[in-house]
């Protein structure tokens, strides 16, 4: 006998949803965390997405269009476009996915995925969201398709999305896997060219953009597919929620507010905590304390989008190359969750769509710097990569965007590079924060990247 509950745990205003198993005899392949009891049956309480009957009742579910009534509302597994028709779901094995931290993935043969949220809010999640609007409506196709979702109905107040289904995408790993293959290959390319004749100026730039011909050629692919993504969540001017709107002076005005907030900020924890740096780190941080007028200069390229009347509209939020999968010659774009630590309403708020290519700007200079490290013609190799893949992106998001109905972004390189070293600006301060607190010897790849900044040749 199987019982199975879902509690939804609520403690000040962080709620979390735990499903649990309670196992009252026979066999099961599902992780025992402990003992219970209900009514009067002593139960081994366990995870459940580690059993295969648990997952499989979760997607007969949502062929049921099942209810499940709560205490305090319901529990509705609701079907979208993208379901299977048929029989197509049955006999399906499901597998959970390892590696996760803030959600729980169970994949179904190769057919579906479905993603529970294990820290939802009130609200419709933006992965439920985005990827429906991206499915139904715009029908942009390199997304995982939307099949489904699980939402919690309260007696009073909006629905929780609890999960979403989705398509399962064939694929040959993420994004950022794939560049650190083609990478590696590239930087033993440069060191037995090294051997054999000096790799300087011309001669190495000629020999990295031979190389990586295919590669930078499927860069200029993913930057075709953003400004693609951005043209289609700015497709619906008649939703409320995806309708483009312009940038305002407002908007502007509030963007430069938090970001310089956070430069004061990240140049503070710079200055207190650079004893705890290498030598590299900690000169580079210097460097930047002694002299952050350069930096603060950056935020002056916000002043072109109301002046070239950008609109603002739904972006991805926390966008880089793990957030991409490699498929055949192509790739699809994934985790529309946002940053999980932002709450809802800033996650789903309309912003710059430059603010997910500066994202993407960073993730090719992290890249680039894990896969070549520093000092030498091997690191020259790694920049001179970061400069041509940046260009390429930036070539093909540009021309693609000119396809939108309301203009996103500047239409001139130097004016998007202007609007542009903002956005990486806040995303490279962030990135100092962070690897501080966890990875303090990567710390220089952000510190790089601040430095190119100050000096006015973010992608050169």
């Amino acid at each position: 006998m199987t019982r199975r509950r879902t509690f939804i745990a609520a403690h000040h205003s962080e709620t979390y949803v735990v499903p649990l198993l309670g196992l009252a005899d026979g066999r099961d392949d599902a992780t025992v965390l402990g003992q219970a009891e209900a009514d009067g049956v002593p139960l081994r309480v366990a995870e459940p997405f580690d059993a295969s009957a648990f997952c499989g009742a979760l997607l007969r579910a949502f062929g049921e269009d099942l209810i499940l009534p709560a205490r305090h509302g319901a529990v509705r597994f609701v079907r979208a476009g993208a379901f299977p028709a048929g029989p197509a779901t049955a006999g399906l094995v499901a597998r959970r996915l390892k590696g996760e931290q803030s959600n729980t993935s169970v994949v179904y043969g190769e057919t579906l995925i479905l993603k529970t949220f294990r820290r939802p809010e009130a609200g419709v999640n933006p992965e439920h969201e985005m990827t429906g609007f991206l499915t139904t409506r715009a029908r942009f196709a390199h997304v995982p398709q939307l099949a489904g979702a699980v939402e919690y109905d309260p007696a009073e107040g909006p629905p929780i999305t609890l999960g979403v289904l989705h398509l399962f995408t064939r694929n040959r790993g993420d994004g950022w896997g794939w560049a650190l293959e083609q990478l590696a290959r590239l930087r033993e390319f440069v060191a037995a060219h090294e051997r054999h004749e000096p790799l300087t100026g011309e001669r190495l730039v000629e020999l990295v953009r031979d190389f990586s011909a295919g590669v930078l050629g499927a860069l200029g692919r993913l930057g075709e597919l953003t400004g693609g993504l951005h043209v289609a969540l700015a497709s619906d001017p008649g939703d409320p929620a995806f309708a483009p709107e312009l940038i305002a002076d407002a908007d502007v005005a509030g963007w430069r507010t938090r970001m310089a907030g956070d430069l004061e900020r990240t140049l503070r924890i710079l200055h207190d905590r650079r004893g705890h740096l290498t030598a590299a780190g900690r000169q580079r941080a210097e460097a930047l304390l002694a002299e952050p007028m350069g930096l603060a200069a950056c935020l002056e390229g916000l002043e072109v989008l109301p002046r070239e009347g950008c609109h603002k509209i739904r972006v991805h939020g926390d966008y880089h190359l793990g957030q991409t999968l490699r498929t055949d010659g192509d790739f699809v774009i994934l985790d529309f969750e946002g940053e999980p630590a932002r709450p809802l309403a800033e996650r789903r708020a309309k912003h710059c769509a430059l603010r997910d290519v500066a994202g993407m700007v960073r993730s090719l200079d992290y890249a680039a710097a894990t896969a070549f490290g520093e000092g030498g013609a091997v690191q020259e190799a790694g920049e001179t990569w970061r400069r041509l893949a940046v260009d390429v992106f930036l070539d093909a998001y540009l021309e693609a965007t000119r396809a939108a109905a309301a203009r996103l972004v500047p239409a001139s390189r130097p004016a998007l590079g202007a609007a542009l070293a903002a956005f990486a600006l806040d995303k490279a301060l962030y990135e100092v924060r962070y690897e501080i607190d966890n990875r303090p010897t990567w710390v220089e790849v952000p510190l790089r990247g601040l430095e190119r900044l100050r000096a006015g040749r973010a992608w050169s």
